[in-house]
């Protein structure tokens, strides 16, 4: 296992590198140990919270289905018209920016990526889990345990996630971040007859945009190309797993908190809004 960690911090990384093989199976691994780990996890909270544990019922929330295709192209979806719609028609940075992102496109073709994605017929927008959740929780006006509104999933949040959860008037439990993006990502559904319920996902996407648009545009400014690769999910690989295997559930709960804490740490990644596609 040392020597993959080893190898997996010299391999080659980017969009035409061909993947990491040494890095994928450092994290595959890790991946096959958490499920373990997981199971120790919740029964050492079962000794510590006993009353979740009494007389609980599991519910399944059913997902929506997958939107219809985007709109199609057409003779406004260029670099220049993306970056037109982002500014104000008189904003000075409109020219530099425009210059910029065309920069970038020279380099790594992120025009030609975007028009892939709009002639995907595979290409389907799809709501999230912890939003389906999240609404579901509002909407119904339900109680957390210990009034704690913390919607939890197998993995960190997404980008637009992340940034759904704090534009939220439910002030819900802000979650660890990896910071990747997904093009196919689409808010909850609602009643489009409830005006109510149309105003509440507009000010919510609004405020998204706010944060999305100076992102993108600071992406586009300092000219950077992608990241180093990162996986969406948590390797999972820790001391619990080795050193600790036989010594019982009592170092379970610390070691959970740490990975909680390591997990969070995924917000200080810079973003890949052009690139992760």
């Amino acid at each position: 296992m040392d020597d993959i960690t080893k190898r997996s911090k010299y391999e080659p990384n980017g969009p035409d590198t061909g993947g990491r093989p040494f890095s994928n199976v450092r994290h595959y691994i890790g991946r096959l140990g958490w499920h373990k780990k997981a199971a120790k996890v919740l029964v050492n909270y079962a000794e510590r919270f006993s009353s979740l544990f009494a007389d609980f019922e599991v519910k399944a929330c059913p997902s929506p289905q997958p939107a219809e295709k985007p709109p199609q192209a057409d003779q406004l979806t260029t670099l220049d018209g993306i970056v037109k719609r982002m500014l104000p028609k008189d904003d000075p940075r409109v020219h530099e920016t425009q210059e910029a992102l065309q920069f970038l496109d020279s380099k790594f073709k992120v025009h030609k990526r975007i028009m892939e994605r709009y002639n995907d017929p595979w290409f389907l927008p799809r709501v999230h889990a912890e939003l389906v959740l999240l609404e579901h929780f509002y909407t119904h006006d339900l109680r957390f345990f210990s009034q704690d509104k913390y919607i939890g999933c197998s993995k960190p949040a997404c980008y637009c996630c992340y940034h759904y959860i704090s534009a939220h008037p439910g002030n819900f439990v802000r979650p660890a971040c990896h910071n990747k993006t997904y093009l196919n990502w689409r808010p909850p559904d609602i009643d489009d007859d409830d005006k109510q319920a149309v105003k509440h996902r507009r000010d919510i996407i609004n405020a998204m945009l706010n944060v999305i648009r100076k992102d993108v545009i600071a992406q586009i400014k300092d000219r950077r190309g992608p990241n180093k690769d990162h996986h969406d999910s948590t390797t999972g690989i820790s001391t619990s797993l080795f050193s600790r295997a036989n010594r019982g559930l009592s170092d379970t709960f610390e070691v959970e908190h740490r990975d909680i804490r390591r997990r969070e740490s995924y917000r200080g990644r810079k973003l890949d809004l052009f690139f992760e596609f």
